[in-house]
């Protein structure tokens, strides 16, 4: 894995290859109120199942020795299947989840800076800000349709200063970008009727997470499993990641992130893994990660705040001991089982989770990608 960091980092990589994918992530919790919310913007959405779908078809009609080579289907364009996937937790509970699926024509992304644009939902890195934060506006109708889901967030960065990431030996096809690992957020969570009125608004002040991903083949193909999050202690800020590979010869990998102030620091550790349990979709998940050397870290996933088929959200506790001192604390992670992504047996039901929009051939046609900046207004708050 390829590791990045700053927002500098953070512009669009269009993809081109069958299985690619690109990704970028908000999170966040409020410790007041007791909401959390995960944010996700897709230009070639791994999780979608019309793309696993139409990627199963190509590979398997490729492989096929009946088919006339000059007669080749065409591969699917990772940029045909975008998306957006809007979660709202409260008190450990999901209480609102939407997912959206656009075409490229719906696509307007910045290859200068971290700014995506598809149909009501965009971010922008608005560095003229005071202070220089990114812009957030999600929107996405609820399940039965009848009611809206809208976010507007600002995201300020805490962090400002990385160290040298470690870097792989052979340069990985995969690339996880750690724009802003600790945030400042605030903004306005609103319950709308079908029309758009606001029914219920909720104030958001709290500290949140982002970071993109990007990869040029499908990432099932070097890893098996994959956890991946953050968690605020005091002043500490934690983020780690931990792959087991598909390959069984090769060795896992493991690495935290930690940061304090103006000072980070990065390790590879040896992450140690309790059995595995099963969800309701008998999806294989380890409850606890854990390590133990100079330090020790223990990580509980608490509970599970959005169940899959293929992935998971989780609340966690967290406890680090370092230098004879013990901190707890909260956290937010994700757990990714990357062969049920290509499972057929779960399309027909994350299919009808998902609301897909289509481009009218009469309307105007947005701007696609790579044609500039995409310029974000302050929402009100």
């Amino acid at each position: 894995m390829n590791l990045l960091s700053g927002v500098n980092q953070d512009f669009h990589r269009p993809q081109q290859a069958p299985g690619a994918y690109e990704w970028w992530h908000f999170d966040g919790t409020d410790d007041k109120n007791g909401y959390a919310f995960s944010i996700q913007f897709h230009a070639g959405n791994l999780f979608s199942a019309y793309y696993q779908d139409n990627l199963k078809t190509y590979w398997q009609k490729t492989k096929s020795p009946l088919i006339d080579p000059s007669l080749q289907p065409t591969p699917p364009n990772p940029l045909d299947y975008c998306g957006v996937a809007l979660r709202i937790f409260h008190k450990g509970r999901m209480i609102g989840e939407a997912f959206q699926e656009f075409p490229i024509k719906f696509l307007k992304a910045s290859d200068k800076h971290g700014a995506v644009l598809l149909g009501p939902n965009r971010f922008n890195w608005d560095e003229r800000g005071d202070p220089p934060s990114y812009v957030l506006t999600a929107q996405a109708p609820l399940r039965g349709g009848q009611k809206l889901l809208r976010t507007r967030l600002f995201f300020t960065p805490l962090m400002e200063k990385f160290p040298d990431l470690p870097q792989p030996e052979i340069h990985s096809t995969h690339t996880w970008v750690l724009a802003a690992p600790l945030c400042h957020v605030e903004g306005t969570l609103e319950w709308c009727n079908a029309e758009g009125e606001v029914e219920k608004e909720q104030a958001f002040v709290g500290k949140g997470y982002h970071d993109h991903h990007f990869g040029s083949v499908p990432l099932d193909r070097f890893v098996k499993t994959w956890h991946w999050g953050r968690a605020f202690l005091g002043d500490e800020t934690l983020v780690y990641s931990f792959q087991i590979p598909t390959d069984p010869q090769e060795p896992n990998e493991g690495l935290l992130l930690t940061g304090k102030g103006g000072e980070t620091n990065i390790w590879k550790v040896a992450f140690g893994l309790s059995q595995n349990r099963r969800n309701f979709f008998w999806l294989p998940y380890q409850k606890n990660l854990e390590f133990t050397d100079a330090d020790s870290l223990k990580i509980n996933h608490r509970q599970i705040l959005s169940d899959g088929p293929a992935s998971l959200i989780f609340e966690d506790e967290v406890q680090w001991t370092k230098n004879f001192e013990t901190l707890k604390g909260s956290g937010m992670s994700n757990y990714l089982y990357t062969p049920r992504l290509s499972s057929r047996f779960f399309f027909p039901m994350l299919k009808g989770k998902t609301s897909v929009f289509i481009q009218k051939e009469d309307a105007p046609t947005p701007p696609t990608n790579n044609s500039g900046d995409v310029t974000t207004t302050r929402p009100a708050l």
